[in-house]
């Protein structure tokens, strides 16, 4: 019975490490944009490498709020090599943030990425009198 369940355990952590295996590496997870001003262009493109020997598809990108819009790659990434997920925030937006987006990779795998700033208020214009 012991011996029974010892092998169930090891096959159980066995398939935990084939299905966590990464089969995409980003050259970055987190990107700062430091203080912007109000309106400025705010989006950075996250590179990555396909590092297994399939190809690999984004499936999905996921944003934590509907002030980060996603753009990514939507063809196969052959072996080795390169595609991206880029995110462009709404700095329309005053304040300190911090975003995430979610990517969802064919073999199952879960990536997140961050992306951070302090957009400026916008300038008050004087009016003429």
């Amino acid at each position: 019975m012991f011996l029974f369940s010892g092998l169930h355990k090891s096959s159980a952590q066995n398939q935990l490490l084939q299905s966590s295996h990464n089969v995409i590496r980003f050259t970055e997870d987190t990107f700062n944009f430091g203080t912007m001003p109000y309106g400025a262009d705010a989006s950075h493109k996250f590179g990555f490498q396909n590092i297994s020997k399939e190809k690999i598809c984004i499936r999905e990108v996921k944003t934590s709020c509907g002030c980060t819009t996603p753009d990514y790659s939507t063809d196969p990434v052959k072996p080795h090599r390169k595609g991206f997920i880029t995110a462009k925030y709404d700095s329309k937006r005053p304040g300190k943030f911090t975003k995430t987006m979610t990517v969802l990779v064919s073999d199952g795998e879960e990536i997140v990425l961050t992306i951070k700033g302090d957009i400026q208020a916008p300038e008050k214009v004087a009016l003429p009198r």
